[in-house]
This record gives structure tokens, sequence and C-alpha cells, in this order.
């Protein structure tokens, strides 16, 4: 599978796991392409790397502070913010 969808979050705490529930939503009320993955990520980290290693594609659900009114939502590209740190898992 090329692209994969990724919740992330924490159910018991503040963003009560607001990625969880979105891919969960997700899974539920769409169907998608045998190449689209669709992953509960939790609370794993790290743990998560072999799930998302070799992707073309991946996009991130998480609760992140943008500072704006609650339900804002945002989007960061990692090629467009400085501020975001650079991962590979690819081996150089």
């Amino acid at each position: 599978m090329k692209t994969a969808l990724l919740g992330i979050g924490n159910i018991l705490l503040k963003d009560e796991g607001v990625g969880v529930h979105v891919v969960n939503a997700m899974k539920e009320s769409y169907t998608f392409s045998p190449e689209v993955e669709i992953i509960d990520g939790g609370t794993l980290g790290l743990d998560l790397l072999p799930f998302v290693e070799g992707r073309e594609r991946l996009l991130i659900i998480d609760a992140v502070n943008f500072g704006k009114a609650p339900g804002y939502i945002g989007v960061l590209e990692n090629e467009k913010d400085p501020h975001i740190p650079r991962m590979s898992t690819s081996q150089e």
C-alpha cells in the first residue's frame, strides 16, 4: 500500500484522540482503494515507523494547538514549514 491515513491521539486525555476518532469514522463511512491503509495509531509514537515506512503519501490526523478558536482545521506541510521536524524512514 502506497498511501496511509494515520490517526493519532490519546482518547483518554485533552485532545480526546481526535485523530483516532477521525480515521475510524472514515473507515466506517467511506470505501478506499486497496492502495490506501487506514491506521489507528493511538499513542504508539515511534513504534508507528514500520507502518509508515516506504509510503509515497502519509496523512497524519491529530490535534494541534494552532492558537485559534476550538474546531479550527489547519494544515502543516513538511516542505513548507521550517518548524516541522524532518523525519526519514529510509535507510540512507
